[in-house]
């Protein structure tokens, strides 16, 4: 597939891959039954400023740890933000946690918006869109901070073991951790009918099995 440069921010720049239209077409299609066309295309603007906003939280966390613009690429089940730096533990953990944390604040700007201008009640888009847009970032927010990888919750947990454990050691606790917590959530998420998250946490989760496969197999993990 191909992809879409959308522009720059300071330095970073922002590329769309078509992958990521297929994530808007999913939801999409997944409420459009429930909510009606005009509610369930809500969730493009949605994704977008959501997912988008919380890449820029990475970038710049990034920059103003001195290590210079990003490249940030929508794409598959999400984004990411890529930077070739050699940082210290505590800067990754500051780096990963400034994911959820953009999200928290978009949330929380989007409910002051919602209490304090009055435009938003005369305007039946926004009357729709923010709403929808603060409770995801919520729920995106506290979602990413679970122990999983690739969630940033894994992230912030590994890179705080690496601030006073090796980094091998390190690596084998929090993978082993964001195993045994997404089969939890996996297990949750069936019980309580959640089928597309329990896919998705299936995927997380057979994906930290690969990186421990190949741990074992190269008895190291990169830095």
């Amino acid at each position: 597939m191909g992809r879409l440069h959308l522009g720059t921010i300071f330095g970073t720049t922002i590329t769309l891959d078509f992958s990521f239209l297929l994530l808007i077409a999913f939801f999409v299609f997944l409420n459009v039954q429930g909510s009606g066309i005009q509610n369930a295309l809500l969730w493009a603007p949605v994704l977008l400023i959501s997912i988008l906003f919380h890449e820029l939280g990475h970038a710049t966390m990034i920059g103003m740890l001195g290590f210079g613009s990003s490249a940030i690429v929508l794409e598959g089940m999400g984004g990411s933000t890529y930077n070739e730096r050699r940082a210290r533990p505590w800067q990754d953990l500051l780096i990963s946690g400034a994911g959820p944390a953009s999200s928290f604040l978009l949330a929380w700007l989007t409910g002051l918006i919602i209490a304090n201008v009055a435009y938003v009640s005369h305007d039946r888009f926004l009357v729709a869109l923010l709403p929808m847009l603060a409770y995801w970032n919520w729920l995106w927010g506290i979602f990413n901070l679970l122990p999983i990888g690739p969630l940033d919750g894994n992230g912030i947990l590994r890179n705080f073991f690496r601030l006073f454990l090796r980094e091998r050691l390190a690596f084998v606790i929090s993978i082993w951790i964001s195993m045994l917590v997404g089969l939890a959530v996996f297990i949750y998420c069936l019980v309580a009918r959640q089928i597309f998250i329990a896919i998705l946490v299936a995927f997380y989760v057979r994906s930290s099995w690969m990186q421990w496969e190949l741990f074992r197999s190269q008895n190291r993990t990169d830095d």
